[in-house]
């Protein structure tokens, strides 16, 4: 079984996401929090436009219990109206506008999400909503015209058992199922990867996944929690390989987190990066050969949204095994076989993940039939489903070793 390492005194610094965010404000205010469109953002300027959003969502009644739906691509408007949910107590649920208008529209009905921030252009396809609609182009100066402090703890009440976020996936029936993520869950994440990976105020942190995928919560808060400087992609960018090479090159990117698909669509090296870290695919061995560097982190991880980004990570070093590793932090791991007993060396199994990175026991119905304290992945057996059947070849071929401190790794053969 793998090793449970306890979580660090860095994961519970803060209890709440937005402190993250605050706590850079407070230090460092003038410093760059985004480069977008070219323009450089402090952190002082997005907490201000935060706070009133934040105030603006009060006054009209959204706070704790609330779900707000934000309908925006990677912007500037998308990273203050995530900012502003939270600081005003509710939860937030990216859409991507990408997404088929019937998908978004089961989402915000299934979520029962009470506003939805989107743009006007955007807010006419979707006549049938019957919550708030904030338009952040129209409604610009009635939210600018309110105070940018921050609104008293006492007034929002928000606690570290209270939803963060929710993310729909795919789901094993193909109909999107909402997972809903605690700030406890992703403080720890934060607070651990922290830890792990020390990205500092000096880094510039890509940002290339969409907002409705789970992924973007790990690229926005490696750069929040440090202070560094976010560098969102467009999506025209993140998928045109030169061009996507020569903007790292140019932005002076050095830290990047995607799947093995991304890494090798890029044409050219980027000479600042240090830190790659890599999940949702299987990691080629080639690959590895080809980014490896002296001074260049490279790292695997693995976790299903159902358990917070990442549960576990792995160091990569070439002419090694490519394995998923060991639990983060705050994260139990164990193998086991079809009677819930660890399988022997070598032996095929089920990766069953606890702790305090699991979804709340209310994410939708397929997690009734999960354990009270676990996630079970299927390795093994025949597919039941699409989504099964990805992720068998996600995991094909994987086994337990045992590693001289006692604790396991899941190596491809």
């Amino acid at each position: 079984m793998l090793r449970r390492i306890r979580p660090p005194e860095e994961a519970g610094r803060f209890s709440l996401l937005h402190e993250f965010f605050e706590a850079q404000v407070d230090t460092r205010p003038e410093a760059t929090a985004i480069i977008v469109e070219g323009r450089r953002i402090t952190y002082a300027e997005i907490e201000q436009r935060a706070n009133r959003l934040a105030r603006y969502l009060h006054n009209h009644g959204i706070g704790r219990g609330s779900i707000v739906a934000i309908l925006l691509s990677r912007s500037l408007d998308a990273y203050v109206s995530i900012l502003g949910t939270l600081k005003a107590g509710a939860a937030y649920l990216p859409l991507d506008p990408e997404y088929p208008a019937d998908r978004i529209s089961y989402v915000l009905g299934d979520s029962h999400a009470e506003t939805l921030i989107t743009t006007a252009s955007l807010a006419s396809h979707h006549r049938e909503f019957h919550g708030r609609i904030i338009a952040v182009d129209v409604d610009a100066n009635a939210i600018s015209s309110e105070t940018s402090t921050r609104l008293p703890t006492d007034v929002v009440r928000v606690r570290s058992d209270d939803l963060c976020y929710v993310i729909y996936t795919s789901g094993s029936t193909g109909r999107p199922k909402g997972v809903l993520v605690g700030h406890r869950s992703v403080c720890n994440l934060v607070g651990a990867e922290a830890e792990l990976f020390r990205v500092t105020s000096e880094d510039r942190v890509c940002q290339i996944a969409s907002l409705s995928f789970d992924l973007s919560v790990e690229e926005i808060w490696l750069a929040f929690q440090a202070g560094a400087c976010l560098v969102p992609v467009t999506r025209e960018l993140a998928h045109a390989g030169l061009d996507l090479s020569k903007f790292l090159v140019e932005n002076q990117v050095t830290v990047i987190s995607c799947v093995p698909t991304l890494l090798s669509m890029l044409e050219e090296d980027i000479p600042t990066l240090h830190l790659v870290i890599l999940g949702g695919e299987v990691y080629p061995e080639n690959l590895l050969t080809r980014w490896a560097r002296p001074g260049r982190r490279m790292v695997n991880t693995y976790g299903p949204t159902e358990t917070t980004v990442t549960a576990t990570y792995s160091d990569l070093t070439p002419g090694k095994p490519v394995t998923i590793g060991r639990p983060l932090p705050g994260y139990r791991v164990r193998i086991l076989d079809e009677t819930l007993h660890p399988v022997p060396e070598g032996a095929t199994g089920e990766i069953c993940i606890g702790g305090i990175g699991v979804a709340r026991a209310d994410t939708l119905d397929y997690l009734r039939k999960l354990w009270r304290d676990s996630f079970r992945i299927r390795m093994c057996g025949k597919a039941r489903s699409k989504r099964d059947s990805i992720e068998q070849a996600t995991l094909a071929g994987l086994t337990l070793r045992e590693t001289s401190n006692s604790s396991a790794a899941v190596t491809a053969r």
